[in-house]
Order: C-alpha cells, then sequence, then structure tokens
C-alpha cells in the first residue's frame, strides 16, 4: 500500500443509530480535515445491495479511488435458541453477513479494476471464533464473517489484495463503559447482566486503540503477505476473565463483544 491512499470505514466513529448520534460521525470528519487530509461523509443501509454499491461508487468519485474498505458494521441481540424469532435471525445476518458481503463484492470489484491490489478487513467477534450461550445467531454471523474472509483471501489473492478480519472481545470506550451480557441466574433463567472492565486488563486499556492500530498494520506495505486471518484482540482476557465464569461455574464462555 501507498502511504497516502482512500479508505471506506463502514459503522465509524461508534455510530450505532445515525439519526440520534449523526454529529459523531460530522465530528469525525471534521478532525480529519483539520489533519490536512480529505473527507467525505457518505451514509447507507448495508442491507440494501444497491446502496452499498453506490457508497463505494461514491467514494470513488469524490476521493480518487479505494484502496481500504473497513467494514465494520454489526448488530447483535441476545437471546435463547428456543425464542430467537426468525426476525431478529434475519435482522442479524442482514447487517452482520449479508452487508459485509456487499462491502466486499464492490470494494473488490472497485479494486480490481484499478489494478494496483488493495486491502480487505471485516469486523468479527471472539463469538465468530467460539459460540456462546443465548448468542446463536449473533454467534451464527460472526462464523459468516470468517468463512467470507478466508474465501474471498483465496479469490483476490491474484490482484494483490489482501483480505482479514479482526475478533475483538469486549470494547469499552467513553461513549460505551460497559456491556450486556447474557447468563443464567441461580434460578436458571436467562438474564442480561452489565460489565464493566477490570482496571489494569487488557479491555481497560485502551480497546478502540488497538484496534485501530491493528487496523493500521493490516493496510501497511509491511502486512501485504497477511490475508485470510481472523485475528483476536484481547486474547488474554478472553481466557482467564472471570466473566467466563458468569454462567454458574459452569464455564462455558461468556464474553462480551464490540
Amino acid at each position: 500500500m501507498v502511504n497516502r491512499g482512500v479508505a471506506l470505514v463502514t459503522g465509524a466513529a461508534k455510530v450505532h443509530d445515525l439519526p440520534r448520534n449523526g454529529e459523531q460521525l460530522l465530528d469525525v470528519h471534521r478532525n480529519i480535515q483539520r489533519l490536512g487530509q480529505h473527507s467525505v461523509v457518505l451514509t447507507a443501509d448495508f442491507t440494501d445491495e444497491d446502496q452499498v454499491k453506490n457508497l463505494v461508487e461514491g467514494t470513488t468519485k469524490c476521493l480518487g479511488g479505494l484502496d481500504v474498505m473497513v467494514a465494520n458494521a454489526a448488530v447483535r441481540e441476545a437471546a435463547p435458541l428456543t425464542s430467537t424469532t426468525a426476525e431478529s435471525w434475519n435482522r442479524i445476518f442482514d447487517v452482520n453477513a449479508r452487508g459485509l458481503f456487499f462491502c466486499y463484492k464492490y470494494a473488490a470489484q472497485q479494486m480490481i479494476l484499478q489494478r494496483k491490489g488493495g486491502r480487505i478487513i471485516g469486523g468479527s467477534s471472539t463469538w465468530g471464533e467460539k459460540g456462546g450461550s443465548f448468542m446463536s445467531a449473533y454467534s451464527a454471523s460472526q462464523f459468516a464473517v470468517r468463512g467470507l474472509t478466508e474465501s474471498a483471501a483465496l479469490e483476490l489473492h491474484e490482484h494483490s489484495i489482501t483480505v482479514n478480519s479482526y475478533a475483538p472481545r469486549q470494547i469499552f470506550h467513553e461513549a460505551n463503559p460497559e456491556v450486556t451480557l447474557p447468563m443464567l441466574n441461580s434460578n436458571n433463567s436467562y438474564i442480561q447482566s452489565s460489565a464493566r472492565p477490570e482496571e489494569g486488563t487488557l479491555a481497560h486499556r485502551n480497546a478502540p486503540q488497538a484496534i485501530a492500530h491493528l487496523v493500521s498494520y493490516l493496510v501497511s506495505e509491511e502486512a501485504h503477505y497477511i490475508t485470510g486471518q481472523c485475528i483476536g484482540i484481547d486474547r488474554h482476557r478472553a481466557i482467564s476473565s472471570p466473566i467466563n465464569e458468569s454462567r454458574n461455574g459452569t464455564g462455558e464462555d461468556m464474553d462480551g463483544t464490540n
């Protein structure tokens, strides 16, 4: 990759609800401009193929090309398998798998046309590496991210396009100081419980920045030989966290996610 290029980042600026949090996206836009870089704000429904296609085309037209795609938009819902509705399943897969597929597809098409390689990066989760109770739909969608990433990497290698994903655990930040975890209570009933990072743990220290540093490396020239990987973040906590014991000592993994 060149030192300067065009990156399209979806789901940026911690904007999960654009009508209510759109100002955050504009803040990111203004901050990029203050650094002397060019930026453009575009919105799209990632479940709509035409809108994702227009997003890629709009980015290319406004900024002169596309070198990096970071597909980061996702939704998460927790529920027991026996009460998960088809509507919930479809909603999760529409954004997390279908939307990611559209991002990969149209970014790859544009990069192939440009004939100068590129980087495609997808946001996944540790639930895409190991299933978790009450997270069947979300976990399945994250396994889909891994499968799509590995398959796309094989196809796009000949075009010098690398395809990778990152898999964080809990992501705590100022706007999200705690995460909601599904678990069973003492009556063996499903509940939602809030968790905060422990002082001094990896989850407590700059988790969003850790993701940013990893993505920055993956788009660098030094990472040109890394492709088809799903890279875990905060793996020490995923192994040793007391949250893993939250299901009444059964040891079943109850980790949080982004």
